[in-house]
């Protein structure tokens, strides 16, 4: 004989009872049998129960003649259970996987214990999680019962011997399953609670307890059928409604949130805390102006509305370009060595700026009155910093991190895990799951989670999971293919009553192609005039100091697979680490061999060889090769050729001039950051 009956009363719930039972066949404790009882559904609920009958001994199923609620349905199988205790579980509820085992540690505790309980958590009805947890005491007698009912039945673990001498009454109106605790409390003096939340209850917005209005008058009528006077009635629905408030408010508040979906305003919420950055930034400067500059005696002229407004605006303006191009306001998943960096290049730019226009307007020598805009650009460091921690701090505690259920195939997810773990303040891995496990399992642990992370699979299980991720509005990351990019850049054309989307491979345009170059050749002047002293340096320590040749070559290949001779100083660690071995790069720049963004520039051997293993390697080669490049900045050393490639194909297909500034300043990020492994 078992040593646990499980009772499921189950009224059209074939969307929900597969997880009911699969979390009863995921027990630690073995020793039970499974009582489910159709109440005359009107859905497949009883053919699916017959279905699940013939997989496993221990369940047994039953049908009644004719809808009887859940109160004569559970009395029902209370009569038919075989098991020395009694276990209750709804249909849509769920439980964790090891609750009979932790309510039967607290009997061998308690040998006396014959009526125990534990804490829920709640999900939504379509299976989302919701952040809270119902503590439960650690025992309860009847007259705490009365102001709070904190047993929810499909947590309850009762002798049978109880469930027989006080069955649950068979009337409407009434809570049943309260009303029978309070009739037992009378004989048993506490019921024990094992405050772990144990039972996951199914938050249902047609169920009677969801309507509260009429779940209080039921409460009320509870109270008289337990026979309460009057006067402690009264009492007792004073408590419970203090509680049920409490309750249901932060569950609710919480729900809530969940049902409108947090992504909605985390975008309002960035941009309001950019604008306030953004005011500060100005404050500072306008105080600075007020107080030092607006005088005809230091800018020439005294300023008045319009003017501060001009003056304020422009500051205003190119506070939020050189900090976009910069990312000094994309902080929330940064390191905190590129938030220092970033906010470092956005206060020296702007400020460093506009002295130069301040300079230009008041006919000044350089260098003069630079000291009010040099404690404006430390203050406005300062400001972005602090700003900085304050807004991750609020969105971590706003916005946890997404909980995500990895879906994979037959290769390794090492590397991503590794990834989602170094990212753990926006990822958080919560399951994982093969494809092998089934369309329909892996269905129902999507809808489980706030977001779904797709593996490698084929093209036909992708769009399955896509597709369904979106009906059903969840979160969907799928790790991009060459086809993907070029969808993205894809150009949509008419046809009629069809939609066609046009793929090219003509490289850059001739327009993009003469400005690049433009760029490059001007830039490159600027940096080796700039750093020409640096250049005569190096030369003279590795020529003199080292007794080595200066600069070594490498044969690699640029635009059209065309071969050319990169140079590079023949360094040692230091100039590595740097990239100060980079600069004679510049030369093949100038020569039209290189540009200063592109795809990094890879010697003949490791083309051919890299080219065997992917044939698109050669996609790459459509534009010059670059002393930096979208790769370089947003890989990692470990990362493999197969995503740096598809790195350098999303450069080449959505290349923009935007998007070589935005590398550049990067890039200068980068040079400072520790390696990224």
């Amino acid at each position: 004989m078992p040593k646990i009956s499980i009772i499921t009363p189950a009224y059209n719930c074939e969307k929900y009872l597969p997880d009911a039972v699969k979390s009863v066949l995921s027990q630690t404790f073995t020793d039970w049998e499974l009582l489910m009882i159709d109440d005359c559904s009107k859905d497949n609920t009883y053919r699916y129960m017959k279905k699940l009958a013939e997989k496993d001994k221990r369940i047994r199923i039953f049908q009644n003649k004719v809808n009887s609620g859940s109160a004569a349905t559970r009395n029902y199988g209370v009569r038919l259970a075989r098991g020395e205790w009694i276990a209750f579980l709804d249909g849509d509820d769920l439980w964790r996987e090891d609750k009979l085992e932790k309510q039967l540690a607290v009997i061998e505790r308690n040998p006396e214990a014959e009526f125990l309980f534990t804490g829920s958590a709640f999900i939504e009805d379509d299976g989302m999680t919701i952040a809270h947890v119902l503590h439960v005491p650690e025992h309860v007698s009847r007259r705490k019962l009365l102001g709070q009912n904190v047993i929810s039945c499909s947590s309850v673990l009762i002798r049978r011997e109880l469930m027989l001498e006080f069955p649950m009454p068979e009337e409407e109106g009434i809570h049943e399953d309260f009303a029978t605790w309070l009739a037992i409390l009378e004989k048993v003096p506490r019921a024990y609670g094992v405050d772990e939340p144990l039972l996951i209850y199914r938050k249902a917005l047609a169920s009677k307890s969801g309507k509260k209005g009429k779940s209080a008058q039921m409460n009320w009528q509870t109270y008289i059928k337990a026979g309460v006077p009057l006067k402690q009635r009264i009492f007792c629905m004073a408590s419970y409604t203090f509680h049920g408030l409490c309750k249901y408010s932060l569950l609710w508040w919480r729900s809530y949130r969940l049902m409108m979906g947090k992504e909605r305003f985390k975008k309002l919420f960035l941009m309001l805390m950019t604008a306030l950055l953004l005011f500060l930034w100005t404050w500072t400067f306008s105080r600075a102006w007020f107080e030092q500059y607006n005088f005809k005696r230091i800018i020439g002229r005294r300023y008045y509305f319009w003017g501060y407004v001009a003056l304020l605006s422009l500051y205003l303006a190119l506070n939020m370009l050189v900090g976009k191009v910069f990312s000094a306001f994309r902080v929330i998943h940064q390191q905190y060595v590129e938030v220092i960096l970033s906010h470092a290049y956005t206060a020296v730019l702007v400020n460093g700026g506009t002295y130069l226009e301040l300079a230009l307007i008041g006919r000044w020598k350089f260098m003069e009155h630079i000291t009010p805009m040099l404690a404006v650009a430390l203050l406005n460091f300062l400001i972005g910093i602090v700003w900085s921690v304050v807004v991750r701090w609020l969105y971590g505690n706003i916005y946890p991190a997404h909980e995500v259920l990895l879906i994979y195939g037959k290769q390794s997810t090492a590397p991503l895990e590794a990834e989602l773990q170094r990212r753990s303040g926006r990822y958080h891995l919560g399951a994982r799951i093969s494809l092998e496990e089934g369309r329909e399992q892996i269905a129902r642990e999507i809808m489980r989670h706030e977001s779904v992370m797709l593996g490698d699979m084929s093209a036909e299980d992708r769009e399955f999971y896509i597709r369904f991720c979106y009906e059903n509005k969840k979160r969907c990351y799928c790790q991009t293919s060459l086809s993907d990019i070029m969808l993205m850049s894809s150009e949509k054309v008419s046809l009629s009553d069809m939609t066609l989307q046009l793929f090219r491979n003509c490289g850059l345009t001739v327009e993009q192609r003469m400005a690049k170059r433009i760029f490059d050749i001007c830039f490159s002047v600027f940096v080796m005039v700039l750093l020409s002293w640096l250049y005569l340096l190096i030369a003279f320590y590795i020529k003199v100091v080292r007794r080595n040749p200066v600069l070594i070559k490498r044969e690699c290949l640029t635009k059209d697979g065309k071969h050319f001779s990169q140079y590079k100083f023949n360094g040692r660690h230091l100039l590595i680490t740097t990239h100060l071995d980079e600069l004679p790069q510049f030369f093949n720049i100038l020569r039209g061999d290189m540009s200063v963004v592109g795809p990094y520039p890879e010697t003949v051997e490791n083309a051919v060889k890299y080219g065997k293993n992917h044939p698109e390697y050669s996609y790459r080669l459509s534009v010059k090769a670059g002393l930096t490049g979208y790769a370089k900045v947003h890989s990692k050393y470990s990362s493999s050729r197969s995503n740096r490639l598809k790195m350098d194909f999303y450069y080449i297909q959505n290349y923009s001039f935007a998007m070589d500034l935005g590398i550049l300043a990067a890039t200068l990020k980068v040079l400072f950051e520790p390696k990224r492994k």
